[in-house]
């Protein structure tokens, strides 16, 4: 990847976001480009050397109970979106690991620069405090479906949200979402289980809501999930 590519990539980012031109002149070199397969994950080891942005993609936030083996997936990120920010800050390895939902690019340079920077660069250090407070938000609004909603509510949430970020639509009320998501990956991120997970999509489906094939979710009736979930939510 070219340098110029690379800025036009960092200039996307939430992190640095309003940040000087001279800024990326000067810092590009510094970030070097990463292809991650389907599936693939970036662990603790590598998390607690480098900062990572998605240029291209996305990836879910994973954390696994290491006793019982089960795990959620609280947190999707899409481009312009950087991980991990508390163990980059904290210099600590914690529970996340990040995994692709997609063949994705990935922008990675070393955490002691992004130590630096928080340090240096007020515009920084505010993008970074956003950042922190919409990963707050998430785990907040995930700990609240969890608590208070059913599979097939938190479900028809998840995919709701998913759909709404589209800004292109098959027509007026027929949307595609373009991310792989397999019933395992939908269940951690209801914080389900698989089986539960599949009856759900299947109730939705029958209902006129979505198409599901083969990890590919297709919201027939905006419009009618909307109205759907407005009547159950307060």
């Amino acid at each position: 990847m070219d340098e110029i590519t690379t800025i036009q990539f960092l200039k996307k980012s939430k992190i640095f976001a309003g940040v000087d031109n001279n800024f990326f002149q000067e810092n590009a070199r510094f970030f070097h480009p990463v292809t991650l397969k389907r599936h693939e994950r970036i662990n603790d080891g590598l998390i607690l050397k480098y900062f990572h942005i998605i240029a291209q993609g996305a990836c879910i936030m994973r954390l696994t109970d290491p006793t019982t083996g089960k795990s959620i997936a609280p947190s999707l990120l899409r481009e312009g979106d950087g991980f991990d920010l508390l163990c980059t800050i904290e210099n600590k390895e914690n529970w996340a690991e990040y995994v692709s939902l997609e063949e994705s690019l990935l922008l990675r340079i070393r955490n002691e620069y992004i130590r630096h920077w928080l340090e240096s660069y007020p515009q920084i250090s505010a993008n970074a405090l956003h950042m922190l407070v919409d990963l707050i938000k998430q785990l907040e609004e995930f700990s609240e479906s969890v608590v208070f909603y059913d599979v097939k509510t938190r479900l028809a949430k998840l995919i709701l949200r998913l759909a709404l970020k589209e800004k292109k639509r098959l027509d007026s009320n027929r949307v595609d979402i373009p991310l792989h998501l397999t019933h395992e990956t939908l269940a951690e991120m209801v914080g389900s289980v698989r089986s539960v997970v599949t009856t759900s999509l299947q109730a939705l489906k029958k209902e006129g809501l979505i198409l599901d094939q083969r990890a590919h979710l297709i919201v027939q009736d905006l419009e009618k999930l909307k109205n759907k979930l407005a009547a159950l939510l307060p």
